[in-house]
């Protein structure tokens, strides 16, 4: 019998978090990389970005995010990353207002 593939098999399948590094950070209308800690988790496998601000969308994306271009997150909404770890890869936020507190976790 062929395997069975499950795309999140690695969350699944006892998936074990080790040292996750969390952080409350604040996102302005100007685009800044966001992480948990003093800089980007290196080797990092995901994150979790949460908007927690209870009326302001913030936006997220590569380096040449705008408030127009980026992912929206909503307010209370979670978005989950999911990164090679031999590959580092920043990401930048922005808000579409003023300045949001942004929880963050990285594993």
């Amino acid at each position: 019998m062929a395997d069975v593939y499950l795309p999140n098999r690695d969350d699944v399948l006892n998936h074990v978090i080790s040292a996750p590094v969390t952080g409350v950070v604040t996102v302005t209308a100007t685009a800044a990389e966001v992480f948990a800690g003093a800089a980007r988790l290196p080797g990092r496998r995901k994150m979790l970005i949460k908007n927690e601000d209870p009326f302001l969308r913030i936006r997220v994306g590569g380096l040449l995010l705008t408030q127009q271009n980026g992912f929206p997150i909503e307010p209370g909404a979670v978005l989950e990353l999911d990164f090679d770890p031999t590959v580092d890869t920043p990401i930048y936020a922005v808000s579409e207002g003023v300045a949001v507190a942004v929880a963050v976790m990285e594993y």
